[in-house]
C-alpha cells in the first residue's frame, strides 16, 4: 500500500465504476466532505445507462433503459442531475390472435 500512496493523494474511498451506484456513492461522500477518487475500465460516467448525442438523438450506447420509480426522494435526487423525456411504457399483446 505505500507503494501506491506515493502516486495518489490521499482519499477517503476509492470508487471503481462510475455507473449508478458509484456516481450517487461519490456524490453523496462528498457532499459530506469525504474525498473520493472514482475510477472506471471506460472512457465514460454513467456505466450501462450511458448515452451519446448522434445527430442530435441520444442515443443509448448499450441498450434502450428506463427509468422509473414511485419514491418521491428519489424521483427529486434524480432530476437535479438531469432531464427526462416523458416515455411511457405501453406494451400491446396479440394473444391467440
Amino acid at each position: 500500500m505505500g507503494e501506491f500512496k506515493k502516486f495518489i493523494p490521499e482519499f477517503d474511498y476509492l470508487i471503481v465504476g462510475a455507473g449508478l451506484f458509484g456516481a450517487v456513492f461519490a456524490n453523496k461522500a462528498t457532499s459530506q466532505g469525504k474525498r473520493c477518487l472514482v475510477i472506471d475500465k471506460r472512457d465514460h460516467i454513467g456505466g450501462n445507462i450511458y448515452t451519446k448525442l448522434v445527430n442530435q438523438i441520444q442515443v443509448h450506447q448499450y441498450g434502450a433503459h428506463i427509468f422509473h420509480t414511485s419514491n418521491d426522494e428519489v424521483w427529486e435526487y434524480v432530476n437535479k442531475f438531469v432531464t427526462f423525456n416523458n416515455f411511457i411504457n405501453s406494451p400491446i399483446a396479440n394473444f391467440k390472435g
